[in-house]
C-alpha cells in the first residue's frame, strides 16, 4: 500500500498525508491521544457556532441538536478511552525482551471518509474518531455546499489536527488514488475501490417485533425513531414486521404514542417525511386490498399491511 501511495498521480494537497503514512506518524499512541485532546478542545471552542449551524441547516429542535453534539463528543471519549498508553509501551519493548509480538495491530494506512449528509457533524466525528483511534491518516470529503456545518467543519478540524495526518478534500480523487486508501462510504453502495467499507443510506430499514418483545418499549422506541429529526434519518424504520398474535395490541400502542408525540411537538404535524413520495404512498395504500391507513396527518401516517 505504501509504495502505491507514493504514486505521482495523487492530488498535490495529499502529499503530507502520504508522507505521514509512510513515516508511521500515527503509530504512536501518545500522538493519537494528543490529537483527540486537540479535536475535543476545538469542538468545544466552536460549540455555539456549531449548534447554530446544525439548527439552521436541519431545522431540528434544540433537543435534537443537543443530542447530535453530545453523541459526537461521546464518540470522541469512547474511542479515546480505547487507547492504552501503558500497554503500548509494554508492547513496544517486547523485541528488547526477546518476546514475540504476534498480536500487533496496525491501522489500514490512509482512510478516506465520505460522510452521510444526515447529521453530518456526527457522521464526520464518529468516523474520524474511529479512524484516528485505530492509528490511521485521515482524509474527509467535504464538498463546498450551502450547508453552514460543511462550511464550518474544515476550520474546526484542520485547526486542531496535524496537517501531516489529516486533510479535507473538496472533490473526490481519482480511482487510482482511492485504491491506495481504505474508503469509508456512508452515502451510497458505489464500489469505488476494492478496499471499501460501506454503510449506504439509500436502503430500506426494517424493524422486527417478535413474540418475545416488550410491546410498550417497542412502540415507544419505534415511534420515536420514526419521528425524530423530522423523520429524515436514513436509519428510521420504514417497515415494521410484527408477530401476528401481537399485531392488535402493538398497533394500539403505536397509535397512542404517535398521538402523544404529535401533540407534544408543534412540528409533528408538519414533519417532513423521510422520502418526498410519502403522501402518495399513503394514498396508494388506501386503495390497495389487504392494506389500510389507520391514522395519518400532514406528511405522515401509520398503515397496516395484512396481505403479504
Amino acid at each position: 500500500m505504501d509504495s502505491k501511495s507514493d504514486s505521482p498521480s495523487h492530488p498535490r494537497q495529499f502529499s503530507a498525508i502520504i508522507a505521514g503514512n509512510i513515516d508511521g506518524r500515527t503509530d504512536n499512541v501518545r500522538y493519537r491521544q494528543r490529537q483527540f485532546h486537540r479535536l475535543q478542545a476545538s469542538i468545544l471552542q466552536h460549540l455555539t457556532e456549531l449548534k447554530e449551524a446544525i439548527s439552521q441547516d436541519s431545522g431540528h429542535s434544540e433537543e435534537e441538536v443537543q443530542t447530535e453534539v453530545c453523541l459526537s463528543l461521546k464518540e470522541i471519549r469512547s474511542h479515546y478511552s480505547s487507547l492504552n498508553f501503558e500497554k503500548s509501551v509494554q508492547v513496544e519493548y517486547r523485541v528488547a525482551r526477546g518476546e514475540d509480538n504476534v498480536d500487533r495491530k496496525k491501522g489500514a494506512g490512509i482512510v478516506y471518509i465520505i460522510p452521510s449528509t444526515h447529521t453530518i457533524f456526527y457522521s464526520v466525528i464518529a468516523a474520524l474518531s474511529a479512524a484516528l483511534a485505530a492509528g490511521n491518516c485521515i482524509i474527509v470529503e467535504l464538498p463546498k455546499t450551502t450547508s453552514r456545518v460543511t462550511a464550518l467543519l474544515p476550520g474546526v478540524l484542520t485547526g486542531a489536527l496535524d496537517s501531516d495526518t489529516f486533510a479535507i478534500s473538496e472533490s473526490r480523487p481519482d480511482a487510482e488514488f482511492l485504491s491506495t486508501t481504505r474508503v469509508l462510504n456512508q452515502q451510497s453502495s458505489d464500489r469505488l475501490t476494492p478496499s471499501i467499507l460501506e454503510s449506504p443510506n439509500t436502503l430500506r430499514t426494517v424493524a422486527v417485533v417478535d413474540r418475545t418483545a416488550n410491546l410498550q418499549e417497542a412502540a415507544i422506541d419505534l415511534v420515536r425513531a420514526r419521528f425524530a429529526f423530522n423523520g429524515s434519518s436514513p436509519y428510521a424504520p420504514d417497515v415494521v414486521l410484527v408477530n401476528q398474535f401481537f399485531m392488535q395490541p402493538f398497533v394500539e400502542l403505536v397509535i397512542k404514542h404517535v398521538a402523544k408525540h404529535v401533540g407534544s411537538d408543534n412540528r409533528g404535524s408538519n414533519s417532513l417525511p423521510k422520502r418526498p413520495r410519502q403522501s402518495s404512498v399513503l394514498d396508494q395504500i388506501g386503495s390497495e386490498k389487504g392494506a389500510k391507513v389507520i391514522v395519518s396527518g400532514t406528511g405522515w401516517g401509520v398503515a397496516l399491511i395484512q396481505d403479504r
